[in-house]
């Protein structure tokens, strides 16, 4: 996608939550609105405002990723712990990570915020994708680098590469559709990869990262 139409959807995208949070502003004005409706209209105002939040630092991560700056401070992170802050920062997840026995103590070496954010965003569109069933979890070691597999039970996409390239055409979390391709952007910085592959029926990310020394 070039980056007019890009641009163009990003700004369409983020009027989004104005138009509410506009209505609900003018509607608190009137003196005789019932309480229960002042009620109601100041949630609709605090969850649109926490949904403009979530998209506007979504951007920013887009535009750090971009310019390099999305990883700052690296340290040992290990690879169970990983992946549990990962399951346990998606609501609702009830996925049990599997660790191969070849990783039990593994480190990697890279900024643990960031590594949880990737994850969890891959965890959460495949928890959109799976409905009841709780996404798989895997890891295991490859030589000099850990891979981590998150996959669903969903409908097999057309294109399974292009999720990571391009934003979604309907964001699974409201936002802007840009979470998969951070999280591919933060896979690189850490001297890693992630791929998307269709299953028959699913879809497969797998994300390679280098183990600590």
């Amino acid at each position: 996608m070039s980056e007019r139409p890009l641009f163009e959807r990003l700004v369409h995208d983020l009027k989004g939550p104005l138009s509410p949070l506009q209505t609900a502003a003018y509607l608190l004005r009137r003196p005789e609105l019932p309480e229960e409706r002042r009620v109601e209209l100041a949630e609709t105002i605090e969850r649109q405002s926490r949904r403009m939040a979530g998209m506007i630092e979504e951007l920013g991560d887009w535009v750090r990723a971009q310019e390099g700056r999305l990883v700052h401070r690296l340290r040992p992170v290990e690879v169970q712990m990983l992946l549990d802050l990962a399951v346990g920062g998606v609501p609702g997840c009830a996925t049990e990570p599997q660790l191969a026995p070849e990783l039990d103590g593994a480190h990697v070496e890279g900024d643990e915020a960031r590594l949880v954010q990737a994850l969890g965003s891959l965890l959460a569109f495949a928890q959109s994708r799976a409905g009841t069933a709780a996404p798989g979890l895997h890891a295991w070691r490859d030589g000099a680098q850990v891979l981590i597999e998150v996959s669903d039970g969903g409908e097999s996409p057309d294109n399974a590469a292009a999720l990571l390239v391009d934003p979604l055409p309907e964001p699974f979390d409201l936002g802007l559709g840009l979470r998969l391709v951070v999280a591919g952007a933060i896979a690189r910085a850490h001297g890693g990869m992630l791929d998307a592959h269709a299953l028959a029926p699913g879809l497969a990310f797998r994300l390679a990262l280098p183990l600590a020394a």
